[in-house]
């Protein structure tokens, strides 16, 4: 079914603007039935809770923008931005110290 609509989507881009707009629904509707996204539930109560300018700070060397962009899925040059294999596991080894230095925390109190 997917590999159908990905068809009938690029057959219909008759031009060079049809593309672009064919490109970027595909990559959003591969974006969307991604099974592995960073976040899937309540994404948008963990940015609330956690500083996403202190993450992308202090564990990546980056800019707060950098890490919205990632954690959204924005699409950039047609494509959704999504972090690699080791940027996964970056963010994992982040969220796990985080976790561990609130639990000291709350144990000290």
């Amino acid at each position: 079914m997917e590999e159908e609509l990905i068809k009938e989507i690029m057959e219909r881009a008759q031009s060079e603007e049809g593309a672009r707009l064919a490109d970027e629904a595909v990559a959003r509707f591969k974006a969307s039935k991604s099974s592995d996204k960073v976040f899937d539930l309540k994404e948008q109560d963990i940015l609330k809770v956690l500083k996403v300018s202190y993450i992308a700070e202090r564990f990546f060397g980056r800019s707060r923008s950098w890490l919205c962009h990632k954690l959204n899925h924005d699409v950039k040059n047609g494509k959704p931005d999504d972090f690699t294999e080791e940027e996964r596991k970056k963010l994992k080894d982040a969220l796990d110290t985080i976790a561990y230095e609130i639990q000291i925390l709350s144990d000290n109190l």
